[in-house]
């Protein structure tokens, strides 16, 4: 019989282990090193509850898929909950191996509840471990954007309201559709009195994105064409209710069936959302690519960029996402672009200047600032339009590198 011998040229699958005895480790090594895609990343050596988070590193929080090795002899309490707080940070993405002698019908339904896709009990299978690993990384690689659709999801986010948040998807979507010729879908996300629409002076729309979410499992061409305003750009629009109501509950499940159906329709997806739909956001993040969060050079807007930073890297572990950009930056600032990066302790990647007075007239008016201006917004809006053009390219090009020295996380 033939073997495939072809390799796989990039990590799919990172593997960690929490409070799994050296000695199992250093037996299921060579194994999980045996499987193409595979690599194990280190070992965490005391449980993780809400009083011990620890910082993840990137090497977990970047990989298209990640397998964490429970051990749950120690602590079974603990160990259950370190399995719901790592569902919780890497949803969508994370595959539970709990490693115990216990075999009881009370502990396996436990474990099933908290997310445990397979159990091995000492001494290690190193069989079935290698069938889970093969298993998860399919798994995974049916999920993977290569898989999905190459578009593009990024989700722009302000630090609070009045920071521009919809100005900047706005003139960024038509950047990408008019100087790009990109296939572009621009959404608000708001459940009530969204702008986006009148920013593009959209007189009419019937459906919003949470509808088209509610449908999520009949999605199709002519359901999202119904969904859907074409604006006289060529950019196309799903726009917010203009009315007030209440916010509907929507499934993650929902949310990730929708945005890998939208990444096959269009080069990119952007969102004009909220950091106040808590149920919503961990699934809107792990669905982007990117992450925009807009902030402009205030005291009162930085004080809430670090804390939201804070606060969501500990929930979603969604720092390698995240993109800071400042609206209404001049170089009379009082707060200079050093000291932000110092404050917020994360690079500025996007800095856009003040220009009140044209883009109110264009709010007004109906008509956004068009890409061709060449003022100093139109052109850092253009630079971030380029960036994204120019890495526009499908995840997963990174080699497969030499099996990496065992470590330990510390926390």
């Amino acid at each position: 019989m033939e073997t495939n011998t072809a390799k796989v040229e990039q990590v799919v699958q990172s593997v960690f282990s929490v409070c799994v005895p050296s000695e199992l480790i250093v037996g299921m090594m060579d194994t999980i090193g045996s499987v193409a895609g595979s690599e194990f990343i280190g070992q965490f050596q005391e449980y993780i509850t809400a009083e011990k988070r620890p910082q993840f590193p990137d090497a977990i929080k970047d990989a298209a898929g990640c397998v964490a090795l429970i051990g749950c002899d120690a602590d079974p309490l603990l160990a259950f909950e370190t399995m719901d707080r790592l569902a919780q940070t890497f949803p969508n993405k994370l595959n539970l191996i709990a490693v115990s002698s216990k075999t009881d019908s009370e502990f396996l339904l436990r474990a099933i509840r908290s997310g445990c896709n397979e159990f091995l009990a000492p001494p290690i299978d190193n069989d079935l471990l290698e069938a889970a690993l093969k298993r998860f990384q399919k798994g995974t690689l049916a999920q993977s954007p290569s898989a999905r659709g190459n578009g593009k999801i990024i989700s722009i986010f302000g630090v609070k309201g009045g920071v521009g948040t919809t100005t900047m998807a706005v003139h960024l979507a038509m950047h990408l559709t008019k100087k790009h010729h990109k296939k572009v879908l621009l959404i608000d996300h708001m459940h009530e009195l969204g702008h986006v629409a009148l920013h593009l002076g959209i007189k009419e729309s019937v459906y919003h994105f949470d509808e088209l979410l509610r449908n999520a499992d009949r999605l199709d061409s002519d359901l999202l064409d119904g969904f859907v305003t074409r604006h006289s750009s060529g950019l196309d629009v799903i726009p917010s209710p203009d009315s007030c109501g209440p916010l509907q509950e929507v499934s993650p499940e929902a949310i990730r069936r929708v945005m890998d159906d939208l990444r096959t329709r269009y080069d990119f997806i952007l969102l004009d959302s909220s950091l106040q739909y808590i149920p919503q956001l961990a699934a809107i993040m792990d669905a982007s690519d990117e992450v925009a969060m807009v902030c402009t050079p205030d005291v009162a807007a930085l004080r809430d960029l670090v804390r939201r930073i804070e606060h969501l890297s500990a929930v979603t572990g969604f720092t390698n996402k995240l993109r800071v950009v400042i609206n209404r930056s001049t170089s009379d600032d009082a707060v200079s672009a050093a000291d932000i990066e110092a404050a917020v302790r994360f690079p500025i990647s996007v800095s856009v200047p003040n220009n009140y007075a044209d883009l109110m007239r264009a709010i007004n008016a109906g008509e956004p600032v068009p890409p061709q201006n060449r003022g100093a917004f139109s052109q850092a809006i253009g630079q971030w339009a380029n960036r994204l053009t120019a890495n526009q390219v499908a995840k997963g090009n990174m080699a497969i590198a030499e099996p990496k020295r065992r470590f330990l996380f510390g926390f």
